[in-house]
């Protein structure tokens, strides 16, 4: 009967890593070949800004979330449940407010793009924070959300085909791929709320927003100096390269982390299992050995896997570019791919070993100092890479940061 559960849930969470995986590959090069490069360019732009205000909205709750639900499930009963749930939801609310308003503020000031654009990619930022998928990991069961994001993805690669046929769909272009995620997210909220109750919702506290921020602001230091470096290349080469360079850079980064993507269900089936592993044992165990072979013992699988997936994934790209099957690929696009395939690698370790593995040692404050550390060094390289080598250089700073947040990582 576990087996089964744990089948079920796996290919749930491959279900929605997968949709949100292929749906950046079916639209975003259909986007750049019928929008052109200028337009294309503005709308990653605006969807990279969107991304740091997700950053700072999903705070640490994807790590951090998942553990206090599985506690509060084991420790505290439904109520406590419910509480954990609104108080995290109440937080990103306040976080979404707080930090949307400024980043529209500046993109209507100093970007080139239309405002309209820029909303419309923060419906994707809200849906997001509805859908609260760490709720969903911690339980162990995301059939229906799976279910929720399938048909929502599906929808909207049919409305964009049908629907964007030149530069002036920009605004309709982005309002889909951001109304799809609030889609998904509305329904998933809609069926937690009938499930704890409406009068739950009187559970939340300011002062229990203010716990679960103060508990997971290590976390969220790292989470927001991650950001330096796999969010800011597409901006970095949109202030120092050209819309040639943005255009191809951006759609070789969606694949790369649509690949990532489609490794995360590995990451957040085993996630919980260790959390749960490191739980009971004695206060003598949980030694950093300990930690680091429950860690290594829920990480090697997912290497061992990616190992296998990214020569084939690779192939797939390449026959599909032979075949004419990938609009808007270039040979320059499928370099770059081979080039950057290796983060996926370090990606799945570092999410194993920097979020999970010291969150269970107590050194959150030490994934907090290396990720700011690599962060802002990754960013200074950046920015002279991209001067000099364009879509390279990017490709370049992408793959040594993801590189040395691992070695920071183990060295702990």
């Amino acid at each position: 009967m576990r087996l089964n559960s744990n089948l079920t849930n796996g290919l749930a969470l491959v279900a929605i890593q997968g949709a949100n995986a292929l749906f950046p590959l079916l639209v975003f090069p259909f986007l750049l070949t019928v929008l052109g490069k200028d337009a294309f360019a503005e709308l990653v732009v605006a969807e990279a800004m969107a991304f740091y205000v997700l950053t700072v909205c999903l705070y640490s709750f994807d790590t951090s979330g998942v553990q206090s639900i599985v506690e509060a499930r084991q420790h505290g009963g439904a109520s406590a449940e419910a509480e954990c749930f609104f108080n995290i939801l109440g937080a990103r609310i306040a976080l979404f407010v707080a930090s949307a308003v400024p980043v529209a503020i500046a993109y209507y000031v100093l970007a080139d793009g239309s405002l309209s654009v820029m909303l419309a990619w923060l419906c994707f930022v809200l849906g997001m924070i509805l859908q609260s998928n760490y709720y969903f990991q911690a339980i162990e069961s995301n059939t229906l959300l799976a279910a929720f994001v399938l048909v929502s993805r599906f929808c909207a690669v049919l409305a964009i085909y049908l629907t964007v046929d030149g530069a002036a769909d920009v605004f309709i272009a982005s309002l889909i791929l951001a109304g799809s995620f609030l889609a998904s997210g509305t329904a998933a909220f809609l069926v937690l709320l009938r499930y704890f109750g409406i009068k739950s919702m009187g559970a939340a506290s300011v002062s229990g927003m203010l716990y679960v921020l103060r508990e997971g602001r290590h976390l969220f230091f790292g989470n927001i100096s991650v950001a330096l470096f796999r969010g800011a290349n597409v901006l970095i080469l949109a202030g120092v390269s050209n819309s040639a360079a943005v255009s191809v850079y951006a759609v070789v980064e969606k694949i790369i982390k649509s690949i990532q993507a489609l490794a995360r269900p590995l990451n957040q089936l085993f996630i919980p299992k260790a959390i749960k592993t490191w739980s009971v044992l004695a206060v003598e165990d949980k030694t950093y050995v300990r930690a680091f072979e429950v860690i290594w013992k829920n990480t090697r699988i997912q290497i061992c896997l990616m190992l296998i997936a990214l020569p084939l994934g690779g192939l797939a790209v390449y026959a599909g570019l032979a075949l004419g099957y990938l609009p808007g690929f270039s040979n320059e696009a499928l370099v770059l791919i081979l080039f950057m395939a290796p983060a996926v690698v370090f990606g799945v370790a570092n999410a194993m070993f920097g979020a999970v593995g010291l969150t269970l040692i107590g050194a959150q404050s030490y994934f907090a100092t290396a990720v700011f550390t690599v962060g802002v060094s990754t960013f200074l390289f950046s920015m002279a890479a991209c001067y000099y080598f364009d879509a390279y250089g990017a490709a370049v700073a992408f793959v040594f940061a993801e590189m040395s947040l691992l070695v920071a990582f183990l060295l702990k």
